[in-house]
Order: structure tokens, then C-alpha cells, then sequence
């Protein structure tokens, strides 16, 4: 009984795993009917939660949330980017969740972009 649980219990993980994709990234809508393409956008749907995921790991209490949690609370504000030719700055206006968001150590100081030949960016919170 004790393996036929187990079993189940991992089989239920990836179906909400399956579940999640399907809903938050729109999984049923693949891009075409082309085979590679599908991979791709499979692809790009599993970095994007994993990403998510890894985000998430920064936030205290929200740990375990979801992508569409964390699409909701942390993501989906808005903002204001300015880029003054050689650094961005992030404009945020304060939400509720915003004291989570400053108590993340890596958004409280200008950090550096690689693939932008190494441009900063900071994250500024405004009223």
C-alpha cells in the first residue's frame, strides 16, 4: 500500500506540474503544428517557470508559490524603465508586497547585465 502512494504521490506532482503549464503559459497554445517548433515553445516554457521558480526561492513566505502567484504579486506592476545611456533605472511604484520585494538583497543594489555590454540597472521604489 505504502508503494502504490508514493507512486500516486508523484504521479499527482506532475500532473499539477502539467496542469500549471497548460494554464499560466498557455501550453495548449503552441505556435505551430510544426515539430520543432513545438519543442521550442516547450522549451521556452520550462525556462520560464523555472525562472519563476528560482525567483520565487528569493521571497520569504512565497517560496513554494506558483507561477501565477508570483506572476501576480511581484510581476505584473507598473513601472517605468529609463535609460540615460548608460545605465537603466527601474521605476516601481510600492504595492502591497513591495516590503517581500526590498528584503531581497540582489534588487537593493545596482546590478549589471552581461548581454547588455554590461549596462546597470537599479531598482528605484516610488511612492
Amino acid at each position: 500500500m505504502k508503494d502504490i502512494l508514493e507512486v500516486y504521490a508523484k504521479r499527482w506532482r506532475v500532473e499539477n506540474k502539467l496542469g500549471e503549464l497548460v494554464a499560466f503559459f498557455n501550453l495548449n497554445a503552441l505556435s505551430s503544428p510544426i515539430m520543432i517548433r513545438i519543442h521550442f515553445d516547450i522549451l521556452w516554457t520550462i525556462i520560464a517557470d523555472t525562472l519563476y521558480h528560482r525567483f520565487a526561492q528569493d521571497l520569504r513566505r512565497f517560496e513554494t508559490n506558483l507561477a501565477p502567484t508570483i506572476f501576480r504579486k511581484f510581476i505584473d506592476m507598473p513601472g517605468r524603465v529609463v535609460y540615460d545611456g548608460n545605465k537603466f533605472a527601474i521605476k516601481i511604484r510600492k504595492r502591497a508586497h513591495t516590503p517581500i520585494l526590498k528584503e531581497v538583497e540582489k534588487l537593493q543594489k545596482p546590478f549589471q547585465i552581461p548581454w547588455l555590454s554590461g549596462k546597470t540597472v537599479e531598482i528605484i521604489w516610488t511612492a
